[in-house]
């Protein structure tokens, strides 16, 4: 299954609340896009395609996490950042593999 099949362009905009026409972020929101499904298989200890099926938890811990990388892409701010949510490590960890830290 390829990254668009699991999660589209559109659906990461709608979640970013980026307008469907503005295009000039999506290198950025598609390379968030493999980061976070990258982060979600490592983070369970399985591969989306060979282990473990696509739902709509780990389809929103990934919306979730790219949203948050999207919003906090800026290595310098004026606010305080935070760290990734604990609803994404929530809806993760219940698929992760025992042995896996």
């Amino acid at each position: 299954m390829d990254v668009e099949q699991l999660i589209s362009m559109d659906e990461v905009k709608l979640h970013c609340r980026v307008e469907p026409d503005f295009t000039d972020d999506d290198p950025e929101l598609s390379l968030l896009r493999s980061a976070a499904l990258i982060a979600c298989q490592k983070h369970i200890g399985k591969k989306i395609n060979e282990d473990l099926i696509w739902d709509d938890a780990l389809k929103v811990g990934c919306l979730m996490y790219i949203s948050h990388l999207y919003e906090n892409r800026a290595t310098v701010v004026d606010f305080e950042q935070s760290i990734v949510p604990l609803t994404v490590d929530s809806l993760w960890s219940v698929y992760r593999d025992p042995g896996v830290h």
